[in-house]
This record gives C-alpha cells, structure tokens and sequence, in this order.
C-alpha cells in the first residue's frame, strides 16, 4: 500500500492549514548534532515549501515528552540552514509525538487529544512569539468522542481497536498491518528453508547486487555474504569475473 499517502492524510487531520500535496517522507532518519550524538527519528516528512514533519512514537511514559521534543526541533532546525543562509530562511517545523498515556497529566483537561504547545510572552499570554517551532502532542489514551471520526479511528487501528466509526486513515492503518504482517510471513518461510538452499539465495543475490555496488566496496560486501572469510569471498569474485 501507499504508506505517503496515510501519512498525508495523518498529517492534515493534525494540521488542517498546511498543504500536503507534495509530501517526501523518510522513515527511520538518523539525525547528529554538534557533538556527534546520534538520534534516529521515526518518520520525518518535508513539504514543498521545505517545512519538516518528526513524528514519534511513545509507548512508556518516561517524564522526558518535552525535553524530548526541544531536542528534536534542534535537530531539525539545525539541518535547514547551510552556510551563508540568513535565519530568515528557516522553515516551519513540527514534532508530533504519539503518546499511549497522558503527557500533560497536570492540564485541566488531561483527556484532551490534541494539544498545540507553542511559545508566548509570560507577561501578555495573547502574543504568540511565532518562532516556527511547533510540538503537538497525542493522547491516544484520551476522550476519543471529541475528535473527527476519521482519526479516531486511526487512533483506534493504531492500539488494535475495533473501529466505531468510518476511518478511510483506520482503513489504511489496519491494511498497513496487514502488510506488515504478510512480509513477516515471508521471512519466517526464509528461515525455514535449509541452511543449503538459504545459502544458495545468497550466493545468487550476490551475483546480481555485488557488481551494483562501488568497486572500492565489493570487496568489504563479499566479505559479508561469506562470513568473513577472505578465501572464498576472493574466489567467489574471481569465479563470477567481478572486478574489485
């Protein structure tokens, strides 16, 4: 199935203003900052206007929801401007987190869905400050009935639900599992091949993939399918005349 288009229409469920008609997602991004500390980001997704989409998923309260999420927009603020750009240039960005508790549990309302955290002046709480930062936090464990019909039963897919209502982005969810499911399917018939015929597979995969690969690399990738050893890595490539 289409995976662009459910996060598509995820996205403009949680933010209805903004254009999703050209969506380039990446799934799983790692991400450094200055001191080289990696972090991986479950989805990140750029509009064409070049504003960037980090959706995250918790499943374990941890208490770090907020420090989490100021991170992660440094990260993402971070990567948009190259030498040169003027600050003007940075773009809008979002981090989502899908969380299975309560995140705000001190709110008054600590069943509300959606929240929208942004940044405003303690002394005229009206004035937004408008930074393009913005964090939006789910509550999948909240009060359902006061969001739209379509992502409630996204939310409800999400934490294998029976839908109450109906979700083309359910829909899509539940199929996604399914997909997920099926290929999980084909992997467990891989492992119950014999070692024999696994092996054969990879030998023929590496006839083909082997040759694709940069020539300063095929020797390190030959040496993988072969489990490091060097003597019939270098025979497998003399065998089949792929240079290295």
């Amino acid at each position: 199935m289409e995976y662009g288009t459910m996060c598509q229409d995820f996205l403009k469920e949680i933010i209805p203003e903004r254009d999703f008609s050209h969506l380039e997602i990446i799934s799983e991004k790692s991400l450094k900052n200055v001191n080289h500390k990696e972090i991986r980001l479950d989805i990140l997704a750029t509009d064409k206007q070049g504003n960037k989409y980090n959706i995250e998923m918790q499943v374990a309260d941890e208490h770090n929801v907020i420090e989490r999420s100021l991170y992660y927009q440094s990260l993402l603020v971070a990567g948009m401007l190259d030498a040169g750009d003027k600050y003007q240039d940075i773009r809008q960005s979002y981090v989502i987190f899908l969380c299975l508790f309560s995140p705000l549990k001190d709110m008054r309302r600590p069943d509300r869905v959606i929240s929208h955290l942004e940044r405003r002046v303690t002394e005229e709480l009206e004035y937004s400050l408008k930074d393009r930062t913005h964090t939006i936090l789910l509550n999948l464990d909240g009060d359902l009935g006061t969001v739209s019909p379509n992502l409630r039963g996204f939310i409800q897919a999400l934490k294998q639900q029976p839908q109450t209502t109906t979700s083309d982005l359910g829909n899509q969810l539940t199929q996604a599992f399914k997909d997920i499911k099926a290929d999980q399917g084909k992997e467990r018939s891989y492992m119950m091949l014999t070692k024999e015929e696994q092996a054969e597979i990879r030998l023929e995969s590496a006839k083909m993939l082997i040759p694709m690969v940069p020539l300063e690399k095929r020797w390190e990738a030959a040496l993988k399918v072969f489990g490091e050893d060097a003597e019939k890595a270098k025979a497998f490539l003399e065998e089949n005349h792929i240079k290295y």
